[in-house]
């Protein structure tokens, strides 16, 4: 009710001044850079929402107040222009071709920067761009957005998208997140609202991110979020509701044909040394009656997924914002709200979040800032343990009866579907951060800035886990039919996180003539400190009881334990620029952390580079349709320590259960338990960028290349120390090493034909990743995968398969030894070595699961009111691999899928089959990891599509509200690709069984007053 009263004061005060100020008559024409008259052009009073479009002569007429001195022409495609009025009421204004972003400013490490004096490889986005897709999280939002950015996500589960996000390749063995500063602090991508964020600018070479020295080896993320403009009042509202629904998930065989298949598979294991296969388990006649029988309560024919899972999920976004203005003050408060309900019962996800930027200038010296950001997240998850069992579950097992009582699954237990239903395994988790960022600056003379700022950080995180036990019944006689061995129980665990980060900032800045000259000068202190504490306790008589008093005190548990780190920094940079033609940078910073021992806390991570505006000389001015060319070129070093494992690596691990004998007695006491190394420190990598931008047809046409080299050194790995020292472990050692040599382009054509306008976005990127140095340690094989020098990191590693027998003959003579004794229907292999023995010698490189060529096509077009987006991304280039049960049905209990019934049998003998033959025990022959389970997983996405209409300004002349745009939007509509039905390009390493990736279809409106 305050709001209301607030909002009907604010516009009774308009109200009040319109009627009173005396106003007069503005009339003009706006025609386009040839003199054609130019319609639906926007013409507005600066700093108000006041204004009108040009009609289909370019004319238009606006009433305006006597004080008001400019109007703001603009168009898109075209620049925006200001008009002075006060000297006359009848303008002609003539619009002029945008040159894309040559005169645009972005985001650098502590500062901003024109576009067209950058010297490093910086991709800036717009936040209008990544508000327009319409996603939860704001890293689903990056993907296809930039060159040399590779963003995955490999499920949809509502908040836990498993998105992740690679700045030019994987570049060390341990992490390769990239550093996400929010008005430089460091945060996650997913910690802020897309419509939060003004621009957004991505660090990609040594020469940009060396500024953030020790946290900035694989990229950086800068965000800059939105502030109040001087002049202006403005709420606005973004709100959308719409449903998700499942892209893939595998299909279930029916119980028949998992009864046949099963028999099929019993035969092959029991089949005699003549080729006689063995006995059936279930029979011809048990098949025929259950597939032709009316009663599935007596004769289940299950899906799992299906029954478990709804066609559809709710969602929806709702963003409100409040901007406002003046000379001294300025003030932009967002309130966000973000609910996904998942596919399955009790499970959902709620975000909820403020954030409010402030600013005051007391004059023209100082200024004070004051931003507030808080949020809160609440995860409930039925499914939490994984959906894995659920799907594994063959379709002759009864989910619920007919009468409501539920089933069972092959053991016997509670089925998986029960569980979910009935929540009998929940996962609360409730995620809070508070933010706040004291700002002052300070201009004691003219070109001299200092910034104080200091941004304490609290994050929480409450998990709440409940295992509930139930019986089951007999659906006929309601009998009990199993009772739970184990014991309900329930944990919690709190984990808390403060930083404080202090940064003092001096800029200077001072041109002479054609010279201009900025320094940086800085310091951080920034302190980590982590709390975890968990309580477990079981047995509950009153299940219903959600809460830890509720269970039984005997036999509880309690543990905890606290961290902390802490990094000290020293920073500058210096720019020069001779006639904005000739550009230097160079950058330096002098890190200190204390998760490295004495005489190794300490790096320096310097960088320089050099730009080339050869567009800006003589000789070319003759060149008339080139607007900007420029050259660059870049050197740098960056520092990397997430792959310590721990805050005290340097340091021996000491246990305080260490038992000795004295005295003929067993004596408690202490003893070193895990060695360490005290001489470890940063990993360093080392890159060289060569670039080129370029603009021309007087901004029609922009493109961007980069060709860079990326070496990591000093890589933390896991080394092994003679046993003779009595420890087991094996300590952290700088011993690595990894190189990815790669290169970006980005093309982009805008133009406006009429009424009509349409910008086309192609980016594609190329990296080969390559370990160079791995300490002396011999290939690391892991499944799978292998770590080995001069290959790609976790290649997929395995034998070479020549398709499978065509029978039991053929299968038996095969002179190469392979593993048991082999049927028709296994699969041959190729001896590498010629030994007439597969081993391991006979296992190479397969394929690259690291995405080579990765591509995005963004479409945007606009017509009289009309919008239209389309986003195409996709890779060119990886390998997938199939594994599991997916690969191997019967594994482990697990079902059969309906593309298992493509396999070798001896009723269908082909040596071409996409399954070799079954097996309930999984023959070893089979299982070998090799080229017959390696896929492609190239593939092609239409990402999102979106529609909109924003009414025209003539309409909504004399209301409140300036702007309204209605849209709707889907995402994730159609793929193409060679992947196996269940397998979803974007992680193509497993069956879809954690959470299938959704598409989304959303409805909304955005309305501006």
């Amino acid at each position: 009710m305050q709001m209301k009263n607030f909002m009907v004061f604010v516009f009774g005060l308009l109200l009040c001044t319109t009627v009173w100020a005396q106003q007069r008559t503005i009339t003009g024409m706006v025609s386009d850079e040839g003199g054609q008259p130019l319609p639906g052009v926007n013409v507005t009073v600066e700093g108000t929402t006041v204004g009108t479009v040009t009609g289909p002569d370019g004319t238009f007429t606006l009433q305006v107040n006597e004080n008001i001195a400019t109007l703001l022409v603009s168009f898109i495609g075209y620049k925006t222009q200001e008009v002075d009025i006060s000297s006359s009421s009848n303008i002609n204004v003539q619009m002029e071709l945008d040159a894309i972003g040559i005169e645009e400013v972005v985001a650098v490490g502590y500062g901003i920067q024109k576009k067209v004096n950058l010297t490093g490889s910086i991709a800036a986005v717009q936040g209008e761009k990544l508000s327009e897709k319409s996603v939860v999280q704001t890293s689903q939002a990056l993907q296809g957005i930039a060159a040399g950015v590779t963003v995955t996500s490999d499920n949809g589960k509502p908040g836990s998208e498993g998105t992740t996000v690679r700045i030019r390749g994987i570049g060390t063995l341990n992490d390769n997140d990239p550093l996400v500063l929010i008005d430089g602090v460091a945060s996650s991508l997913d910690a802020i609202d897309p419509n939060d964020i003004a621009d957004m600018s991505i660090l990609k070479d040594a020469a940009s991110a060396a500024i953030y020295g020790s946290r900035a080896a694989n990229g950086v993320i800068l965000i800059t979020t939105r502030r109040g403009k001087s002049g202006e009042m403005v709420v606005s509202y973004n709100g959308s509701v719409g449903f998700t629904t499942p892209i893939t998930y595998p299909v279930n065989a029916s119980a028949w044909d998992y009864m046949t298949l099963y028999d099929e598979a019993n035969g092959n294991d029991l089949r005699t040394d003549d080729g006689v296969p063995g006995g059936v388990i279930y029979g011809t006649d048990k098949i025929n009656t259950w597939k032709n029988a009316t009663d599935r309560d007596a004769y289940p024919n299950s899906d799992m997924f299906k029954e478990t899972y709804a066609d559809k999920a709710a969602q929806t976004k709702h963003f409100l914002n409040f901007s406002m203005g003046t000379d001294k003050l300025k003030s932009n408060t967002s309130i966000n709200y973000t609910y996904q309900d998942a596919h399955y019962p009790n499970s959902n996800y709620n975000r909820y979040g403020v954030r409010s930027n402030n600013s005051y200038k007391m004059n023209d010296f100082v200024e004070f800032g004051v931003d507030l950001s808080i949020r809160k997240t609440l995860d409930q998850d039925a499914a939490h343990s994984g959906l894995d069992q659920l799907m594994r579950q063959p379709a002759l097992y009864p989910t619920r009866f007919s009468n409501g009582v539920w089933g069972y699954n092959y053991n016997g237990d509670p089925h998986e579907m029960m569980r979910i239903f009935e929540g009998l395994n929940m996962r609360y988790e409730t995620w809070y951060e508070t933010l706040a960022k004291l700002s002052a600056i300070i201009t004691p003379v003219r070109g001299l800035r200092i910034n104080f700022s200091y941004a304490p950080k609290l994050n929480t995180a409450d998990i709440k886990t409940v295992n509930k036990t139930t019986n089951l019944y007999d659906y006929q006689t309601g009998e009990v039919t199993y009772t739970p061995t184990g014991m309900a129980n329930m944990s919690e665990t709190r984990n808390t996180t403060k930083e404080d980060d202090v940064n003092i900032l001096i800029n200077y800045d001072k041109s002479l003539g054609s010279h201009d000259l900025s320094v940086l000068g800085g310091f951080q202190y920034l302190t980590n400190d982590y709390n975890h504490l968990n309580a477990y306790r079981q047995g509950n008589d009153f299940q219903k009881f959600e809460e830890l008093n509720s269970y039984n005190p005997v036999g509880q548990t309690n543990a905890g334990y606290s961290t902390e780190w802490a990094l000290m920094s020293y920073f500058g940079r210096v720019n020069y620029s001779f006639n904005s033609k000739y550009l230097l940078e160079a950058n330096v910073r002098y890190d200190g952390s204390s998760r490295f021992a004495s005489g190794y806390k300490w790096g320096v991570f310097p960088s320089f580079s050099a730009g080339w505006r050869f567009s800006e000389e003589a000789f070319m001015e003759n060149i008339k349709w080139l607007d900007n060319a420029k050259l660059r070129a870049s050197w740098g070093e960056l520092g990397n320590q997430s792959g310590l494992g721990s805050n005290y690596p340097f340091a021996l691990t000491i246990a305080t259960d260490q038992y000795a004998v004295f005295g003929d007695q067993l004596n408690p006491g202490y003893a070193p338990v895990d060695y360490a190394l005290n001489d470890i420190t940063w990993e360093t990598t080392r890159m060289l960028d060569f670039g080129i931008d370029f603009t021309i047809l007087g901004g029609k046409l922009d493109a961007t290349f980069d060709w860079y080299k990326k070496d990591t050194r000093d890589i933390l790995l896991s080394m092994p120390i003679p046993s003779v020292m009595g420890y087991a472990n094996s300590p952290k050692q700088n011993a690595g090493a990894v190189e990815n040599i790669g290169w970006d382009l980005s093309l982009s054509h805008a133009n406006t034909v009429g009424k009509f306008y349409y910008k086309i976005t192609g980016i594609l990127s190329d990296v080969k990743n390559k370990i160079t140095d791995m300490g002396g340690l011999n290939p690391q094989v892991d499944g799978i995968y292998v770590k080995q020098v001069g290959d790609p990191i976790n290649a997929l590693y395995g034998y070479q398969a020549d398709g499978l027998f065509s029978s039991f003959e053929e299968a038996r003579a095969y002179p190469i030894t392979q593993w048991g004794k082999l049927q028709g229907g296994d699969i041959r292999y190729i001896d590498q070595d010629g030994d007439d023995t597969m081993t391991g010698d006979d296992r190479f490189v397969i394929g690259n699961p690291i995405p080579r060529w990765t591509y995005s096509l963004n479409i945007d077009a606009e017509y009289q009111g009309f919008d239209l987006a389309l986003f195409f991304q996709g890779v060119g280039k990886r390998d997938g691999y199939i594994s599991g049960w997916y690969a191997y049905p019967f594994s482990n209990a697990s079902t059969v899928l309906e593309q298992h019934l493509d396999r070798w049998y001896e009723g269908n003998p082909n040596p071409n089959a996409a399954f070799p033959r079954l097996s309930i025990n999984q023959h070893s022959n089979n299982t070998q990891p090799s080229t017959f389970w390696q896929v492609s997983a190239a593939y092609l996405r239409l990402k999102n599509v979106q529609l909109g209409y924003t009414l025209p300004a003539s309409l909504l002349k004399g209301n409140a509200i300036s702007n309204i745009r209605i849209y709707t939007s889907a995402s994730n509509l159609f793929t193409i690709s060679d992947l196996p039905i269940g397998m979803d390009p974007e992680s193509p390493f497993s069956v879809q069984r954690s959470y299938p990736l959704i598409s989304t279809y959303v409805f909304g409106v955005q309305v501006k007053f």
